[in-house]
């Protein structure tokens, strides 16, 4: 049986009795306690409780993507409010009251609660033998050791130091559990998850629904490398500072991470991942529900069709209805703006990179449109086309919304080979061998099909450019996985690459006024003093494909554009992609007409984001809890929640210069005044 049918259970079977009030946890017993915990087949119908967070709409299922991805230059929610607001998490504009915080809280913490339980009745149960386990047994306590390893990662991220304990409600002696450094959380849970690690069942053995042992290592690697880089620290009555978690010994945490990843890659568990399918089909397939264990995917939230989660539908192409219905396909309803990414994000990447056309999804279906009448779309955003109703074969049903069944990539071998990559390469003061040939296997399914010359070719040759390779491929990978602004904490890159972030659209509406003095800057910053690529050499159209070949020259015979064919999305052949054409090479209309391009109507690529000398309120304020321009048009930073006036482009800020990003979130208000006084909120928030 899949897991998807089963792991949409409510909390499971588990005498869930009532929690700490601070948890605001309601799972009410249903059978005895040490009855679920006497027999196996009655563990596994507990296990499913377990996963209930991580399914949640609350979690995966939609908000952790939705209002928790936070803007970067990768995945991106415009914003044209110049207000503040308790919730608007993504622009870092926020505050203790912010409408989602009390609900991802309760929700990650239900699932510890739930984990908890689960693990303490494995232990105690008289089937459990720690020297021996049980196999079948080992393997359902991996999953719920990794499982609230996830949970309290999630927390770390977006809260810092957090409430901790390994004991539920249950066998607590406190009822508030304590504040905990994160550093020791996350030593805690990766000690934790190696004592069942090597008594879980391989990938091979098990679906990749369920945490494996490979998982179990991946998740090791990835806690010790969150411990090793950088994270916001409480400094005073100030947003805080920016310093390494493990300040003393982060090179031992390193080491953890390297080591983890090293035995998957190329250790005891060498060969059993792949990538051997394309990018593209990696995600076509969960599209289309296909469980595969030896490729990419190492673990997958397992999502329920018609049940539970929306992966297909804030991401893909946007697909409107009409009177609740898409009349003339089977698709159905998509708001796929919803999880979107930076305008700018397909201008970073090489023109022959395989995945840039398909992640980059520039059109949508109207609500009275057919299946292979797309419309060309143009805004502050691109929407993310690594899933998609639309890819399915079928389609879902024209009545179809939300609920999509859609898995989500949790983990990846991808992921494995660059964090690999990232720790060997700190250690070792440059890349080796080993991190060379890791991070060249996610290059090769990127650049084998067009030009395999470049998957050795990027700049390697320090410990600087190497780092700056293995970011760049996250970047170029995990859209949409909730990565990238992480990444850039843990390398303490964050601030820096936000304030370039807003100078990107700031510069382009300005150039729509006929200016363009901010271009230069922004792009030596992008591609390098002296390089080609400029972002005033931009396109300004947009264009449908019509029948035309897959490469794009111009007069001269030099390849300018490659097309995505329309047999390239093989559930659907009838659609008509938008593809960029020419990233860096202007391209008048006739030459356009020329090639058999057709004009979509749109005057400029960036569409109106500048107008009557005023430049849209979207590009101003979509930042504003760090960086904005206000009504007299200066550009204003907020250093320690105070306002400044921001570095001017040409003194060409640094890290050091520039104020810290305060993207840590506020414990909720609810949870605080639930604390009796225990927990109080820093890094400036009152």
């Amino acid at each position: 049986m899949k897991l998807r049918n089963i792991f949409i259970a409510g909390l499971s079977a588990v005498a869930l009795a009532s929690c700490s009030d601070y948890l605001d946890v309601d799972a009410p017993s249903k059978n005895d306690y040490d009855y679920v915990f006497s027999q196996k087949i009655e563990m596994e119908r507990a296990l499913n409780g377990v996963y209930t967070g991580l399914i949640s709409g609350n979690t995966f299922g939609d908000m952790i993507l939705t209002s928790f991805q936070l803007n970067s230059d990768v995945d991106f929610a415009s914003n044209g409010s110049a207000s503040t607001s308790s919730g608007n998490f993504r622009r870092f504009d926020c505050d203790a009251d912010g409408g989602n915080l009390s609900k991802i809280w309760a929700t990650l913490y239900e699932g510890i609660e739930t984990a908890n339980l689960f693990i303490e009745g494995v232990q105690n149960s008289p089937l459990y033998d720690a020297e021996e386990p049980d196999t079948e047994i080992a393997q359902m306590l991996g999953e719920a050791k990794i499982i609230r390893a996830i949970y309290y990662h999630e927390l770390i991220w977006m809260f810092g130091d957090v409430p901790f304990s390994f004991n539920s409600s249950k066998t607590s002696e406190v009822k508030i559990y304590p504040i905990t450094d994160r550093l020791e959380i996350i030593s805690k849970l990766i000690a934790d998850i190696k004592e069942t690690a090597d008594f879980m069942n391989l990938s091979a053995e098990v679906s990749v629904e369920r945490p494996n042992r490979q998982t179990a290592y991946a998740m090791i690697a990835r806690l010790a490398l969150t411990a090793g880089g950088y994270t916001l620290r409480p400094d005073g009555d100030s947003y805080g500072k920016m310093e390494r978690m493990a300040k003393e010994n982060y090179l031992e945490y390193y080491k953890i991470a390297r080591d983890a990843a090293y035995e998957v890659i190329y250790g005891s568990m060498m060969g059993t991942h792949a990538l051997n399918k394309s990018y593209q089909q990696v995600f076509v397939d969960e599209c289309n529900f296909i469980v595969d264990n030896r490729d990419d995917i190492i673990f997958e939230i397992p999502f329920a069709k018609n049940s539970s989660g929306n992966i297909g539908y804030i991401n893909g192409v946007t697909m409107k209805s009409y009177d609740g219905e898409t009349v003339t396909h089977n698709y159905g309803k998509a708001d796929a703006g919803k999880a979107a990414l930076n305008a700018f994000y397909r201008f970073m990447f090489d023109p022959e990179d395989s995945r840039r056309d398909y992640v980059n999804q520039l059109f949508y279906l109207d609500g009275t449109a057919t299946a292979n009448a797309a419309k060309c779309s143009a805004g502050y955003t691109v929407n993310n086309g690594k899933w998609s109703k639309l890819w399915n074969t079928g389609g879902l049903g024209s009545r179809t919304e939300g609920s999509t069944g859609i898995n989500f990539p949790y983990m990846r071998y991808t992921d494995v080979l660059l964090m690999f990559a990232e720790a060997d390469n700190e250690l070792n003061g440059g890349p080796t061998a080993d991190a060379t040939m890791a991070l060249e296997q996610v290059r090769a399914r990127a650049f084998r099909s067009t030009n395999p010359a470049k998957i050795s070719d990027y700049p390697k040759g320090s410990k600087e450019e190497f780092l700056k390779a293995v970011l760049d491929e996250r970047k170029f990978e995990f859209a949409g996985e909730n990565m990238r602004w992480r990444d850039l904490v843990r390398n303490n890159q964050y601030n820096l690459v936000t304030y370039y972030n807003f100078w990107r659209y700031y510069a382009v509406a300005d150039a729509q006024e006929g200016t363009g003095s901010f271009c230069a800057a922004v792009s030596e910053f992008d591609f390098g003093e002296g390089e080609d690529e400029h972002w005033d050499a931009l396109p300004d159209k947009l264009f449908r494909v019509e029948d035309v070949p897959n490469e794009v020259t111009d007069e001269n015979g030099n390849v300018i554009g490659r097309l995505v064919p329309e047999t390239s999305f093989p559930t659907n052949q009838n659609i008509h992609v938008c593809n960029i054409v020419n990233p860096y090479t202007y391209m008048t209309q006739p030459q356009a007409n020329a090639l058999g391009l057709k004009n979509m109507g749109y005057t400029d690529l960036f569409a109106d984001w500048s107008s009557d000398n005023t430049i849209k309120n979207e590009v101003r304020f979509s930042l504003l809890g760090y960086i904005y321009c206000d009504e007299t048009e200066n550009i204003r930073i907020v250093d320690n929640g105070v306002l400044k006036m921001a570095p001017d482009l040409s003194t060409k800020p640094t890290v050091e210069s520039l104020p810290v990003l305060r993207y840590i979130l506020p414990i909720p208000n609810t949870v605080i005044r639930r604390s009796s006084g225990q927990y109080v909120n820093k890094y400036g928030y009152k």
